[in-house]
C-alpha cells in the first residue's frame, strides 16, 4: 500500500506527520489520511512528496510487498528470472545500493536543526532534525557510496560538524563537513 510506504519512510526521516504535512503545504489530517489510505494522492503531490522525503516517486509507489510464485517477472534493475515461491518487496532491490547514514549534533540550547547538505539542494530542501531529551538532534538518510559535503543550521546558523574533522574547501571560500559513505 502507498499509505504504508508513505508512513515507513516519513518514520525513518524522523518525522512527524506535523513535519511532513508543513514541508507539504497541507493539514496533518491529508497526510493520516494518505497513510491510512483513505484518501487518494494526485500525482503532482505524490511527485512533491517524493522530494521532500528524498525519495523516487517509484520508491513509495513500488515498496508493496508482491507474492511471486513460479512466475518469470522483470525485477526493477531490468533482469527477468524465475522465481521460486517467495516473498519480496521490489523497494529492496532497488535501495540495494544505499546505506542507512546518521547524522547527529550536540545543540541542547537550540530550538530547531536542520541537516543541509549537497545531497538536499542545501538549505532549499534542508533534513529537519529531532531534537532528544539529553539535548542531541539526530537524523537518518539513505545514500548511495559516495562522499557528500554537509552542515547544520542551528537556529538559523550554519555550523560545521563539530564531532566530524573531515572538511572539504566550498565555493564560498569557506569549508564543509564530509561524510563518505561506503558499503
Amino acid at each position: 500500500m502507498i499509505g504504508k510506504a508513505i508512513k515507513q519512510i516519513r518514520e525513518r526521516r524522523k518525522l512527524t506527520q506535523d513535519d511532513l504535512a508543513k514541508l507539504l503545504g497541507v493539514s496533518r489530517q491529508a497526510i493520516c489520511m494518505w497513510e491510512a489510505s483513505k484518501r487518494e494522492l494526485k500525482a503532482s503531490m505524490l511527485n512533491k512528496l517524493a522530494k521532500i522525503l528524498k525519495v523516487s516517486v517509484d520508491d513509495i509507489v513500488s515498496s508493496q510487498e508482491v507474492m511471486l510464485i513460479g512466475k518469470r517477472c522483470k525485477k526493477p534493475n531490468g533482469r527477468e528470472e524465475k522465481m521460486a515461491k517467495s516473498k519480496m518487496s521490489f523497494s529492496q532491490t532497488s535501495k540495494a545500493a544505499e546505506k542507512t547514514v546518521d547524522f547527529k549534533v550536540m545543540a541542547p540550547n537550540a530550538s530547531k536543526v536542520l541537516l543541509a547538505a549537497d545531497f538536499t539542494s542545501w538549505d532549499k530542501k534542508s533534513i529537519p532534525m529531532r531534537k532528544e531529551k539529553n539535548g542531541l538532534w539526530k537524523t537518518e538518510v539513505s545514500l548511495k557510496p559516495g562522499k557528500y559535503q554537509y552542515k547544520f543550521i542551528v537556529d538559523g546558523q550554519w555550523w560545521n560538524d563539530p564531532d566530524n574533522s573531515a572538511k572539504i574547501a566550498n565555493a564560498l571560500g569557506s569549508v564543509n563537513s564530509l561524510k563518505e559513505v561506503t558499503l
